[in-house]
């Protein structure tokens, strides 16, 4: 049981080097594995999906953004992100509160790929960059 509980310790330890999050559902900094959100999140800081990472996004869900000195809070993907609402369940990226002004949006680099369908962007600067043509979208809206 030791070995067990020694072993949980050193991955939870690890995931919180390399990236952040609590209960409250707050994200930041880089994914070391496969991710999927849901329901209601906060992104603190900039989240980066490195190479041969997935995050998935549930239908229904809300990404919210924390208030950055230079507007620039985003997610960068250099792996793969799946952010797939339904038209009943939208998903929906927009800033934390109505004092967090612009946030800047969801940046595809390097090999950078992915599929977004069925989803609102409010309030953002950019909202998707893709300069490569990787990333499939589909029922997008950007308010």
């Amino acid at each position: 049981m030791r070995r067990v509980l020694a072993s949980l310790t050193l991955l939870l330890g690890f995931a919180g080097a390399a990236f952040a999050h609590s209960a409250l559902n707050r994200f930041w900094g880089e994914v070391p594995v496969d991710m999927l959100l849901s329901g209601d999140v906060l992104i603190v800081k900039p989240l980066v999906v490195p190479e041969d990472v997935k995050l998935t996004i549930d239908a229904g869900t809300v990404v919210r953004f924390e208030k950055s000195r230079d507007g620039g809070n985003r997610i960068i993907i250099r792996g793969e992100l799946v952010a797939a609402g339904t038209k009943e369940k939208p998903i929906r990226f927009v800033p934390k509160d109505g004092a967090s002004g612009p946030w800047y949006g969801i940046e595809f680099a390097g090999p950078g790929r992915g599929r977004i369908e069925r989803c609102i962007f409010e309030k953002a600067s950019a909202g998707l960059h893709d300069p490569h043509g990787r990333v499939q979208v589909r029922d997008v809206s950007f308010r």
